[in-house]
């Protein structure tokens, strides 16, 4: 069976989301990266979580999954991913099956 993630396009995931939950994830990010030393992770730390963008979230989720493995599977477990994951797997199914 194919990975679901490998055909995922982060900022269609994160666009799909509430403001509300695109902070609660870009918390989520962050407090994770506050923990680390690489420049672009400490850019993330500056952003307010409360207006972050899907395109942000987007290159958060790519920085973690490359750099930062550890605070990637955090985030990818946490509950309003795994709705938005759920849900967003559901679209992209009846997108591609027409129905």
């Amino acid at each position: 069976m194919a990975n679901p993630m490998t055909n995922l396009n982060p900022h269609d995931l994160y666009e799909q989301m509430s403001q509300e939950q695109r902070a609660a994830v870009a918390r989520e990010y962050m407090q994770g990266f506050q923990q680390s030393n690489h420049p672009m992770a400490q850019q993330f730390t500056q952003l307010d979580p409360n207006t972050v963008t899907p395109r942000q979230l987007a290159a958060m989720h790519q920085h973690a999954a490359q750099e930062h493995p550890g605070i990637f599977g955090k985030v990818m477990r946490h509950p309003i991913l795994t709705a938005a994951l759920a849900g967003f797997g559901i679209y992209e199914v009846e997108k591609h099956l027409g129905h």
